[in-house]
């Protein structure tokens, strides 16, 4: 009887794991143990807290006709089946054919249409993924599909790479697919011929105002003035794509006008609202020629939860001047003070 029991149990989770009991299935091994580890976190929290359940496939070997094998995966694993209605995504990822693409939920397919997923798969997925950055672009994907889910992201227009042939296929209402060199390298930064407009500034105001001209322009020369020395050599490494341009662009440009600024000792802080939570604040340094940007300090003491809201990773640094009359909770979440 035991032996019998044990072969049942067996049989029941050889079945839950053909069924698409796991968030991530990377048959190729192109994610780290830690990176994997990550993105379950947040597919679980978009269960959890949006409603949406996300599944990830990266193929070893060629998938052949994806968009049919997407249709079959979506139903073997009856992805969507843990929410509330049909309200999956399923994310392949095909190295071997250089393409990938992502199927969309029946009860989806008003808040992620083909042109949205296009976008996010050419100008989001694509860079990352050529630079053979695959964990930290599927990452980067599920920033923008929470962003979508939540309505930070509402425009009517996307603009996926299908008039230069990089959009192979847009399914009937249910996803995209697209062509992507996986693994090609990292894109080029292109240089700026006439950088003018964008050195260092006299004020952090008029600093972030040239700011959001390189976001509209979708600008990538890291070697700006506007930005801080630390900042061009981060830059230089950090990959920055279309995608996460335009998005940090809406949210600045929602916000622009109620920024207040705080400065002590060559340093600035641009800060939003507290209640804003998807709104960062902006770190400034003074130099010989005016205020620039300091990312590279950004880019240490800020994260992002997975409803993309910012927190201090740290609050013993230089720029806690500008948040005294704030506090901060045990996750480093900002609350206006008591």
């Amino acid at each position: 009887m035991k032996r019998i029991l044990c072969c049942i149990l067996l049989g029941l989770s050889l079945l839950l794991a053909a069924c698409g009991d796991r968030y991530i299935d990377d048959r190729a091994g192109l994610m780290s143990a830690d990176e994997q580890a990550r993105l379950q976190t947040f597919q679980e929290k978009l269960l959890q807290e949006l409603d949406i359940e996300l599944q990830v496939v990266v193929f070893d070997d060629g998938a052949g006709d994806l968009d049919g094998e997407a249709v079959r995966l979506f139903e073997q694993r009856g992805i969507g089946k843990r929410t509330k209605g049909a309200r999956g995504v399923l994310l392949l990822v095909d190295p071997a054919n250089r393409q990938v693409r992502m199927e969309i939920g029946y009860d989806l397919e008003d808040i992620f249409p083909d042109a949205f997923v296009g976008y996010v798969e050419q100008r989001q997925m694509a860079p990352f993924f050529e630079a053979g950055r695959i964990g930290d672009g599927i990452e980067a994907t599920v920033e923008l599909v929470v962003g979508k889910a939540l309505g930070a992201i509402d425009e009517g227009r996307y603009a996926p790479a299908d008039e230069a042939g990089g959009l192979a296929h847009l399914s009937g209402g249910a996803g995209a697919r697209s062509v992507v060199d996986i693994g090609a390298g990292m894109p080029a930064k292109p240089r700026l011929d006439d950088v003018s407009g964008f050195g260092a500034q006299p004020s952090p105001e008029q600093t972030l105002a040239a700011y959001l001209q390189v976001l509209r322009g979708h600008v990538k020369d890291p070697e700006l003035g506007l930005y801080s020395p630390d900042t061009r050599a981060f830059f230089r490494k950090w990959l920055v794509t279309d995608a996460q341009q335009d998005n940090e662009r809406r949210t600045l440009e929602a916000n622009f006008g109620q920024g207040q600024v705080l400065q002590r000792d060559g340093r600035a802080v641009i800060r939003f609202p507290v209640a804003q939570r998807g709104a960062a604040p902006y770190f400034l340094v003074r130099g010989k020629d005016g205020w620039m940007l300091d990312f590279a300090s950004m880019s240490i003491l800020v994260g992002f939860n997975h409803r993309n809201q910012w927190h201090m990773r740290s609050l013993d640094h230089p720029f806690m001047f500008a948040f005294a009359d704030w506090r901060f909770d045990q996750h480093g979440f900002p609350h206006a003070g008591d």
